[in-house]
């Protein structure tokens, strides 16, 4: 079972999860790198926070559509085929 790498993003005022975009599969190990994510992780268990900059990377690079300012962004990985676990906004 492979898990999906998602950029999440969560209400700067509520910390609730707002939205969820998944990062295609070739684009994972830039997303990786730009998130620092340690080689010690490779399985990407942890959560790693994003600045507004590493959010926007990213973005551009999967061809995402984001407002890297709107919310706080982490990459973080997730069970394939997994429901969202996004707030109804």
């Amino acid at each position: 079972m492979t898990a999906e790498v998602k950029l999440t993003a969560y209400d700067k005022q509520t910390e609730l999860l707002a939205a969820e975009l998944a990062v295609p599969r070739k684009w994972i190990g830039y997303a990786r790198r730009v998130a620092g994510v340690p080689d010690t992780d490779p399985l990407l268990l942890g959560v790693y926070p994003l600045t507004p900059d590493q959010s926007a990377q990213i973005a551009r690079k999967a061809a995402l559509k984001l407002d890297p300012t709107e919310y706080d962004f982490c990459l973080e990985a997730f069970a394939p085929d997994s429901q969202s676990r996004a707030s109804a906004a």
